[in-house]
């Protein structure tokens, strides 16, 4: 049984009309399903795990952006629960990881009859606020605030709002003090940011750490050493290509475990999660999903 979970207002309401084609499709198979439509994150977070208490599910089908990937993320994480997307948002990262991004609803639909689930790993987030899951990315500094900025923003839809916000958060950012543990060593470095990757798209196919993986059981931490603020804008629009690697003021790292203080906040998956200090750990294979290359 499929658990589908819309986004109406997805890409202008693409949402929609890629479900409509999904229910088709499941309609025209037989196959039992139930449909999460609403205007409310809250309540489709309720609903959800309302269904998941008193059904047997196979998988979740997010049909929306990354925000919706997340918040089902939370409810399948270290479950044998699968986690499949048909991509509407601006940045659909994940849908880039797995291999769903620009299919169509029939050929992802194909594929998830067709295939068996692969296991990929996660990161755990912890903190004052609890714990959360992240499948792609954790930022934090520079690149953390032009999300939270661009999340605000209601025009434009495309990629150049992440564009707008990254010039108005260039004009007054000032790099930041890190406290920093990977895997028991600690130091403290002052960086314009810092982000721990386990994939290597974020920010709607920025290749942050393009040589990330979600299957070798660590994170790619990349830090941004201070530069001047023409600098970095030269650096900001490499990434989407991942031609910002090599570069004297980045430096990568990996580890396992990594705990960050600073005074500023972090976003996982372009969500929100909390101020610092977090924790962010590594669980291996604890997201079953598709690979639909």
């Amino acid at each position: 049984m499929w658990l589908i979970v819309v986004n109406s207002s997805a890409g202008s309401g693409k949402g929609s009309k890629l479900a409509s084609e999904l229910i088709a499709l499941l309609d025209e198979r037989q196959e039992k399903f139930r449909v999460v439509d609403t205007d409310s994150k809250t309540n489709t977070d309720a609903i959800i795990q309302a269904e998941l208490n008193n059904e047997k599910y196979k998988a979740i089908i997010a049909i929306g952006g990354d925000g919706l990937v997340n918040l089902c993320l939370q409810h399948v994480a270290g479950t044998t629960i699968g986690l499949a997307v048909i991509p509407t948002g601006a940045g659909n990262d994940f849908a880039r990881a797995v291999g769903a991004y620009k299919k169509s609803v029939k050929d992802i639909f194909e594929q998830l009859n067709e295939r068996k689930m692969s296991k990929i790993d996660l990161g755990k987030i912890s903190g004052s606020f609890g714990e959360r899951w992240c499948v792609q990315v954790l930022s934090t500094g520079f690149d953390a605030q032009v999300n939270s900025l661009a999340n605000n923003l209601k025009w434009p839809k495309a990629k150049i709002k992440y564009t707008i916000s990254m010039l108005a958060t260039l004009v007054k950012f000032k790099p930041i003090d890190y406290e920093v543990d990977i895997d028991g060593r600690q130091f403290t470095v002052k960086a314009m940011l810092l982000a721990v990757a386990n994939g290597k798209n974020y920010g709607g196919g920025m290749q942050i750490c393009p040589n990330a993986s979600n299957s070798d059981g660590v994170f790619d931490i990349f830090i941004v050493k201070p530069v001047s603020r023409i600098v970095l804008l030269t650096i900001f629009p490499k990434v989407f290509l991942g031609k910002h690697i090599p570069h004297p003021k980045i430096e990568i790292l990996t580890g396992r475990s990594i705990k960050l203080g600073a005074n500023t906040f972090a976003h996982a998956d372009g969500e929100f999660v909390s101020e610092l200090p977090i924790t962010v750990t590594n669980v291996p294979k604890s997201l079953n999903t598709w690979l639909l290359w």
